[in-house]
This record gives structure tokens, C-alpha cells and sequence, in this order.
């Protein structure tokens, strides 16, 4: 239910805020917090190697994702918004199978084709949702940057799962502040209206604070398949809250093309889980330093839809 009312939170908070100002605001102050609490509780003090690989997951993850997704929410209603962000699933699928050279299962195929269909169906003029093309694109490619985040995060993940997650708030902090300064985003005190500053200090506390412990006690106490329901269940709460809260609008043709990619996405929750090669193209090192023999930890397994936090 939190991650799924953090795109209508969002979408209140760019009504006034640019968007990467009001990132970058965002994971500041949630990373800051969270440093503070490992520094408190003694946490080892992390390598430069640490950093370095939360600066590339925290950038994908929490920049060209959540960063470009606050953007498309500025012309996107953040129920349909969500849909497309909902897409991560496939988008994972499609990189195991070039990355880890995995092969879907004929229901994870055939999810994969009803949730691009949905898509396309949304977009397309039979649609009836008459979206722009540009911010639809900002939404689908912040869905394959959160896809390719996540499976990165398996390969590069700390000692630490909440001081790693700290580094990569403070690291996409930096980034996202460097986006807005190069994008002209300006903050003026009458941005600071009260819906935003709300919709801020809900994003930080229970998007990123609640939401990210929440997050961890799932992988740790439920099975997979269980916790990974989040990937269809945001988009309902999002679509539920943009419509009954913000007054988004909502017709028949929507709540056909959000079912078509819950169906899709649902399905290749329930699919068996792909067959992996013996070898993977990243078992290659076409990224030197990220295989798990380069700095002596334990080697991630391979993907698993699901096992993904936001």
C-alpha cells in the first residue's frame, strides 16, 4: 500500500516542485537519516569499491528511474504513470534472458506479450487515452532503468543492506541536484507549497524510510513469489488513490488497458522461474569490476522477478 501511493505523492509534489530538485531533496534527507542510524548502531564504515557500485545502482535506481518517472509525472497522471512503471517485471525478463541467457516458460512469454500489449494498447489512439508521447517515453524508460537497477543491485550489493541503501540515496542526491542544475530547474519559496512539502516529507518517511525497511522484512521473512505481488498491486493503489484523492480521470478504456498489464505481469509472477545457462554474457566481465571473483564476495544468484524495492 506505500509503494503504491508514492507515484500520486509524487505527482502532488511536482505540481509545484521541478522534479529532480524535489528528488534530490527527497533521497538527501532519507540518506542523511539513515547514515546517521548506521553510524549510531556502529556500522563498519564502507570501501571506496562500496560507494563506486552504490553510485551506479543508486543512479539507475534512484535517478534515471525515480528521477525521469517524477518528470513524466509532471504531464502524466500518476495512476497511469504507474502502469508503466508497473512494466519493470517484463523489462527484467527481457534483460535475464540477453544477460543471464535465461528462457521464459510459455506463461512468462505469454505474460511478457499481454503486459507489452496493454502498453501499447494505452498509447495507441484506440486507447482513448490521447497521452503525449514524451512523457510516456520518460515512463517506459524509467521502467527499464529500474529494471536494469535492480538486477545490478544482485551483483553489487553491500555489506549492509541499509548503509548501501543510504549511499545510493546521498549518491543519487548529488546526481539528481547535477541533473536540475544542468536542466535550469529553479526552486523558488513559493514552490514550497503546503501539498508539496507534504507530499515531500510523506515520500522521505514512508516512501523511503518505512517503505525500504518494509521492503527488507519481506525478503527476509516471506517467500519471493509473495512479496514480488507489489508489481501489480502498486498500480491498482496508485490508479485507486489518483482517482479518488487527486480526481484523476477514469474511464472504461483505462481500466481496461491497467487489467490487461496486471494480467501480463501477474502471469509472469506466476510463471516457473526461467532456465539460466551454464554461462551468462556477464559471466564475461563486459564490465570490469563487477563480477562478484573481483572483490572476493559471494556471487549473486541470477535474477529473480520480484526482488526489487522502490
Amino acid at each position: 500500500m506505500l509503494w503504491g501511493s508514492t507515484a500520486p505523492a509524487i505527482r502532488v509534489g511536482v505540481e509545484s516542485l521541478p522534479p529532480f530538485a524535489f528528488v534530490a531533496m527527497r533521497f538527501a534527507t532519507a540518506g542523511s537519516l539513515l547514515w546517521v542510524w548506521c553510524r549510531f548502531r556502529g556500522t563498519a564504515l564502507p570501501p571506496a569499491r562500496e560507494w563506486r557500485d552504490a553510485g551506479i545502482v543508486g543512479t539507475l535506481l534512484l535517478v534515471a528511474s525515480n528521477g525521469v518517472f517524477a518528470s513524466a509525472l509532471e504531464r502524466l497522471p500518476s495512476g497511469v504513470g504507474s502502469l508503466f512503471f508497473a512494466l519493470s517485471p517484463l523489462w527484467m525478463a527481457a534483460f535475464g534472458a540477453l544477460l543471464y541467457r535465461e528462457r521464459l516458460s510459455r506463461l512468462g512469454a505469454l505474460g511478457l506479450a499481454i503486459g507489452l500489449a496493454g502498453m501499447i494498447y494505452l498509447v495507441s489512439p484506440s486507447g482513448g487515452q490521447h497521452l503525449p508521447l514524451g512523457p510516456v517515453g520518460l515512463g517506459v524508460a524509467a521502467s527499464v532503468a529500474w529494471a536494469f537497477g535492480s538486477m545490478l543491485q544482485r551483483r553489487l550489493r553491500g555489506r549492509d543492506l541499509v548503509q548501501t541503501s543510504a549511499m545510493q540515496m546521498l549518491v543519487a542526491a548529488v546526481v539528481a541536484s547535477g541533473v536540475a542544475f544542468a536542466t535550469g530547474e529553479h526552486l523558488t519559496r513559493a514552490a514550497f507549497t503546503p501539498p508539496a512539502l507534504g507530499a515531500l516529507g510523506y515520500l522521505i518517511v514512508f516512501g523511503s524510510l518505512i517503505g525500504f525497511s518494509a521492503f527488507l522484512w519481506l525478503m527476509t521473512n516471506v517467500p519471493t513469489t509473495l512479496a514480488s505481488t507489489y508489481s501489480y498491486v502498486n498500480p491498482l493503489v496508485s490508479l485507486a488513490i489518483g482517482v479518488g484523492v487527486l480526481h484523476e480521470a477514469f474511464n472504461a478504456r483505462l481500466g481496461i488497458g491497467a487489467a490487461v498489464i496486471v494480467a501480463g505481469v501477474a502471469a509472469m509472477m506466476l510463471a516457473p522461474p526461467p532456465r539460466v545457462a551454464v554461462r551468462s554474457r556477464l559471466d564475461d566481465d563486459p564490465l570490469p569490476g563487477f563480477g562478484a571473483a573481483d572483490d572476493g564476495r559471494e556471487r549473486a544468484a541470477p535474477f529473480e522477478l520480484g526482488e526489487q524495492s522502490r
